[in-house]
């Protein structure tokens, strides 16, 4: 919600998110200009102002969304005619698509899909469209963070001109160990740290890349080998999370994506350097990769995130329905839910103010759907 008018929003619950006050009972919003003014129980609220309210009723408001992992520029594909069969068989299948053709259209479907279950910014990762994502989000008034995308093994690691997007929203990502040199993720981590970006990798999403990193054995390195694996690739020998480590590519400023096949080592790392984890429930069971270990990952205090993914690997990109994918594999408490789908990501990504109902944040604002209501406690 946006407006100039001085209002007051009342809600039976606010996920207001704030230090002292993360949930109000019975709270409300005073918003002026677009911008919230304070939060605090509604009776204290309309007894000081004489804004005119709004009243929710039974609802829950909390802060605007943040869609921490889309890849916008894949919006035109739609799910592949077979699910569930490994992320190799997804790989052949996105392969054989006219992936670079995404259209205007699609982008603003893809858009009003964000918008429609208020998600106020996104994270979005590619490396063909990017500019065109920046002017689709930004005729929607989506927030975005614009992460490009670097692959390949060859020669000596070099960045390129960065896309045509504005540079306070530029930031870059490696897509993953299996398709880019240790030297260009560590490049783009360099720059991304000198710039104050945030960094993000595919990590540990599949079997895979487990086998790949381990010993070099399996399916799916077979098939890198005979697309884009270097003839002297040597398998490091170790996890995914560790290998990362290893190269100085995890701190609090980095966004490991997905993280299904973790140990309780590799969840030990992740915290101790504060890295954030983005899980994409529905994505890891379209593609077949498994499920993340939710609730071993919030008892290790990682960071997490909620993302989409993208819509060849998703069916839509409502983050309400990833958080009830995530609800099938944990119970969560109503606080839980917003740090991954609003606070966490605004704080890691730089949505210096969105993610709370803070004086002077934004006030853009989600409503719980009510199915959720009795199961966030």
């Amino acid at each position: 919600m946006m407006g100039n008018a001085m209002r007051l929003l009342r809600a039976r619950r606010v996920a207001a998110m704030l230090p002292e006050d993360e949930i109000i009972h019975d709270g409300a919003i005073l918003v002026q200009n677009g911008l919230v003014v304070c939060a605090g129980p509604f009776k204290e609220l309309a007894a000081n102002c004489l804004a005119p309210v709004e009243d929710l009723g039974e609802a829950t408001l909390v802060p605007g969304l943040v869609n921490s992992h889309t890849h916008l520029e894949l919006s035109h594909l739609g799910l592949p005619p077979e699910q569930g069969q490994g992320f190799l068989a997804w790989v052949r299948w996105l392969l054989s698509q006219p992936v670079s053709e995404v259209d205007e259209a699609s982008l603003d479907k893809a858009a009003f899909q964000l918008a429609g279950c208020g998600t106020a910014a996104v994270a979005d990762i590619g490396s063909r469209n990017l500019g065109r994502v920046a002017q689709s989000m930004a005729r929607h008034n989506i927030e975005a963070l614009l992460q490009f995308e670097r692959f390949g093994f060859g020669g000596a690691p070099s960045l390129p001109k960065p896309p045509d997007v504005p540079s306070e929203r530029l930031a870059l990502a490696g897509h993953a160990f299996y398709s880019t040199s240790p030297q260009t993720l560590q490049e783009a981590k360099d720059w991304d740290r000198r710039h104050g970006r945030t960094f993000s990798i595919h990590l540990a999403e599949h079997h895979g890349e487990v086998e790949l990193l381990a010993d070099g054995q399996g399916d799916f390195a077979d098939f890198l080998r005979s697309r884009i694996l270097p003839g002297d690739f040597i398998p490091p020998g170790l996890s995914p999370v560790a290998y990362a480590d290893s190269l100085g590519l995890l701190d609090h400023k980095t966004l490991a994506v997905h993280g299904v096949h973790v140990s309780k080592a590799d969840m030990e790392i992740l915290a101790a350097r504060k890295t954030a984890v983005c899980l994409c429930p529905r994505s890891n069971a379209v593609i077949g990769v498994g499920t993340a270990t939710v609730r071993a990952y919030l008892d290790a205090q990682v960071p997490l995130c909620l993302g989409t993914d993208s819509l060849a690997s998703a069916p839509n990109l409502d983050l309400w329905e990833e958080l009830r994918a995530l609800l099938h594999l944990t119970d969560l408490t109503l606080c839980e839910a917003v740090r991954m789908l609003a606070t966490t990501p605004a704080r890691l990504f730089g949505f210096t103010r969105l993610g709370s109902f803070a004086p002077g944040a934004l006030a853009r604002t989600a409503i719980l759907p009510s199915d959720l209501e009795s199961l966030l406690r």
